[in-house]
């Protein structure tokens, strides 16, 4: 019997970051889950940023889940890199999330009296899945963008109790996009334990590490690909600066 191999048509989509997809070849590949590791002020959350503006613009559907900021104060953060987040909410191909404040596109309250709202994820961990869930089905298109930033703090605010059902949670999350063709990025700080980042690591399918040196003379900015599936020449160090429109590499 004669066994003919084909290679796997791998459909990638772009980074938005300057610099970045060249060195990935040409974009972050589907069906994966990337995790973007830094600190508070690295540039993860930019990055971001670009990643969901780069695929609106192309005409594809982001959900965007954020615990950093209520969606208030999330869509003033898009507009300074000139994301306008109302148009695309309007359009149907941007649902904004936030399991903290337990706001989702288009409820039509009053977000920036809101805003202050932010709860005890206590609470029963299944209700911010459905509250994901429910944000997910108003998206139509088959292959989206999920950005979420950040698993921080959900994991932050969880409590010892919550633990277990927050990492099936995640895990879910992560199955679907491989079986839904979808891409996602997670971000997260490196103030989370070593245990927690290990297992989050192995169940991803890039790694991404942002790495800050302000104390130097001239301040370091570095991007460290660790791994990425489908992407054979991704692994390396590349340096970044900050522009008004978001994070731009360049290899050194």
């Amino acid at each position: 019997m004669i066994i003919i191999s084909r290679e796997i048509d791998i459909i990638r989509v772009p980074s938005g970051v300057p610099g970045m997809d060249p060195i990935i070849d040409g974009g972050l590949p589907r069906n994966t889950n990337i995790l973007l590791q830094g600190s508070k002020g690295s540039g993860k959350s930019s990055m971001c940023i670009q990643f969901a503006k780069a695929g609106l613009e192309q005409g594809e559907q982001v959900l965007y889940i954020s615990t950093h900021l209520p969606l208030y104060d999330m869509r003033a953060k898009m507009g300074q890199s000139g994301l306008d987040a109302r148009k695309y909410e309007e359009q149907g191909n941007l649902v904004m999330v936030n399991p903290l404040t337990m706001e989702i596109s288009s409820i039509g309250m009053d977000e920036k009296m809101h805003s202050a709202r932010f709860i005890e994820v206590e609470q029963n961990i299944s209700t911010i899945a459905s509250l994901i869930n429910q944000a997910k089905r108003k998206l139509t298109k088959k292959e989206i963008r999920i950005v979420f930033d950040s698993l921080t703090g959900l994991i932050l605010n969880t409590s010892d109790e919550g633990v277990k059902e927050l990492n099936s949670l995640i895990e879910t999350m992560t199955r679907r996009v491989r079986l839904q063709k979808h891409v996602a990025l997670f971000t997260l700080d490196p103030s989370i334990d070593k245990r927690t980042t290990e297992r989050l690591k192995f169940i991803m399918d890039g790694f991404i590490e942002f790495k800050v040196n302000l104390d130097a003379d001239t301040p370091e900015r570095r991007i460290i690909i660790h791994y990425l599936l489908y992407t054979g020449k991704a692994m390396g160090r590349y340096n970044y600066i900050f522009t008004p429109d978001g994070i731009e590499l360049n290899r050194y």
